[in-house]
């Protein structure tokens, strides 16, 4: 069985590969470096908690639809 091409696939198709594939490591470190490769430009101070626990919520509910 020949492997997929990770740097293909989307952050979504490499996390639907890994629930099925959970040993497979390079594809965990493809996933991993698409993730750190985004910016991340928000940082949240203790006293913006109840922002963040509703973008968390906000984020969780559209992903369960």
């Amino acid at each position: 069985m020949t492997k997929p091409k990770f740097a293909a696939m989307s952050k979504t198709e490499l996390k639907g590969y890994l629930l099925e594939n959970r040993n497979d490591t390079e594809a965990f470190h493809a996933l991993m470096d698409k993730i750190n490769a985004e910016p991340n430009p928000k940082f949240y101070t203790i006293d913006e908690i109840g922002e963040l626990e509703k973008l968390i919520e906000a984020k969780r509910t559209r992903e369960n639809l």
